[in-house]
């Protein structure tokens, strides 16, 4: 072979690499903007619910003096109708169920209890009503508590003077957080949480019924079993910052572990909706009219007055002198749980 002929195969070869390597990087860079619109254009991953609490036990609502039934809804929400779930902002298509912590009573729950009762100014010994609650009395004044939890009622039975001043809410509910804090159960979700200040008449006298809620979690509030009270509530005449002028305290708190949760598929607000016109909803504020006005559809979390092991979401269904709980997990039945769980196992 000649060196002509030499160079010309060189060259050959050279044309054809540079050929191939450009066909090369068009195929492989068409390749990667074909395959970035590809995943681009694929449907979002849809999160799945862990169901880690297993199935859940239905909701231990308060006892209504009528069904839901009983009345006919229209809806007169902002939008005319009821929320999207996934669209509109706080109805997920998943959501949390929290842990709520049980405690027990230990060596020292008695002394704590009696350092209590001195808080109140009550110097006697306890009357044992069972194994793990005590009740103080002195004079007009009783204290009844809860050795596992810590939870008790105060009861001051002395004159009341219908001539007492009331301090204004925000006072109000800030005295009462200091009384709180001055008996040492102040819990730290208090602080923060929403209050109510509530009037009424005892004995000719005006006195303030203050009441305070838990935070809000996940940015949705948290409800008890009356709507305009909660578990932790006083009723105050007088001046608010001082025990004395207490009639009631009730502290009646159950901890709420917000690292512990499970995830479960929310219910579909249509079949909320269809559960409240079909009785399986539970009336907490008595409409005055067999016709109710749905103004208000929100999410919210129920802490029961008796302790439940499981914070779950609810429905709240609001209008003029109306509020309704609905229950907020699909499948909330231990035989309908027990389906979803293995559905979603699968």
């Amino acid at each position: 072979m000649t060196l002509t002929q030499t160079a010309i195969l060189v060259k050959q070869a050279i044309i054809i690499s540079a050929v191939a390597l450009i066909l090369g990087i068009l195929s492989f860079t068409g390749y990667r903007i074909w395959y970035a619109n590809y995943l681009k254009n694929l449907p979002p991953v849809e999160e799945k619910p862990d169901i880690k609490f297993g199935p859940l036990p239905q909701i231990d609502f308060p006892k209504s003096n009528v069904s839901s039934s009983n009345f006919t809804y229209s809806l007169d929400t902002t939008t005319g109708g009821l929320p999207k779930v996934g669209v509109d902002p706080g109805f997920e298509k998943i959501i949390k169920v929290y842990f709520v912590t049980q405690t027990f009573a230990t060596f020292l729950s008695p002394e704590k209890s009696q350092n209590l009762a001195g808080k109140f100014g009550i110097s006697s010994s306890p009357e044992i009503i069972s194994e793990t609650k005590y009740r103080f009395k002195d004079s007009y004044k009783t204290l009844t508590v809860d050795l596992d939890n810590g939870n008790f009622t105060y009861l001051n039975e002395a004159t009341i003077s219908a001539q007492a001043n009331i301090d204004e809410d925000n006072k109000l509910v800030s005295d009462f957080k200091q009384i709180l804090l001055n008996l040492g159960v102040l819990k730290e979700n208090l602080r923060n949480g929403r209050s109510k200040v509530n009037f009424s008449k005892i004995s000719e006298a005006t006195v303030a019924r203050i009441s305070l809620w838990p935070d809000s979690i996940d940015k949705k509030p948290i409800v008890t079993a009356d709507f305009n009270k909660s578990e932790v509530n006083a009723l105050v005449v007088g001046r608010s910052n001082a025990l004395d002028n207490y009639v009631t305290l009730n502290v009646n708190y159950y901890p709420i572990d917000t690292s512990t949760f499970a995830t479960y598929a929310l219910k579909t607000p249509e079949a909320a909706f269809d559960d409240l016109k079909n009785g399986k909803g539970v009336i907490v504020v008595e409409p005055e009219k067999p016709q109710v006005s749905i103004s208000s559809i929100s999410l919210g979390y129920y802490l029961p007055p008796d302790y439940s092991p499981y914070l779950q979401p609810i429905f709240i269904f609001e209008g003029a002198h109306f509020v309704a709980y609905v229950s907020a997990i699909s499948e909330i039945t231990v035989s309908g749980a027990t389906q979803s769980l293995n559905t979603s196992s699968q």
